[in-house]
């Protein structure tokens, strides 16, 4: 799906991701990672990777019971990495986050016009009583 580049974007992916997992039917799964890694991929091509304000990104999710593959799509070259931020820094804790959360993530050049793409592939928690 094509977002605008601003911050709401990261909400409305978060509302396609539960529609998808929704479908999925596995009320023992946990996806709440999952929404946190999207929101993370999002923000992360909203501030750093869309290059202007009013362009566009592309997030594609796809998944099964088993994982879930989240793909963001934006218009930098710049690869992200993981940065350091220390205690009073407001920012530059993202990636660390979807490394933690995800069970792998990278980026790489993007198939859908735009120059990346970054992705992450995330596994359910399972609720157990």
């Amino acid at each position: 799906m094509w977002l605008p580049c601003r911050e709401a974007s990261a909400s409305q992916a978060r509302v396609l991701l539960r529609t998808l997992l929704a479908q999925l039917e596995s009320p023992e799964l946990d996806w709440c990672n999952a929404e946190l890694v999207a929101s993370e991929l999002v923000t992360n091509a909203v501030i750093h990777g869309s290059g202007r304000s009013g362009g566009l990104i592309f997030v594609r999710f796809e998944g099964s019971v088993e994982q879930l593959r989240i793909e963001v799509h934006d218009s930098s070259r710049a690869l992200p990495t993981v940065q350091s931020a220390s205690l009073d820094d407001e920012g530059g804790r993202g990636l660390h986050l979807v490394e933690l959360l995800g069970a792998a993530w990278g980026s790489e050049g993007s198939d859908v016009g735009l120059s990346k793409r970054v992705w992450a592939i995330v596994r359910p928690d399972r609720n157990v009583p």
